[in-house]
């Protein structure tokens, strides 16, 4: 459902609720999109702090 092929374009958000991607043509809910945009950020961040290898502070 959302922008998988990671084209970014201002022009991808035709309105104000609606999403198309000018690169895969996919058609979303512009927030819905967003969300799963950030939750796929947020979820790489994290996973990238739980990888760190800086030794804790005692």
């Amino acid at each position: 459902m959302r922008n998988a092929c990671g084209h970014v374009d201002k022009r991808n958000r035709v309105g104000q609720g609606l999403f198309i991607c000018r690169g895969c043509g996919v058609v979303a809910h512009a927030d819905r999109n967003a969300s799963h945009n950030i939750a796929t950020r947020g979820e790489s961040v994290w996973n990238a702090g739980r990888e760190s290898r800086v030794p804790a502070t005692p």
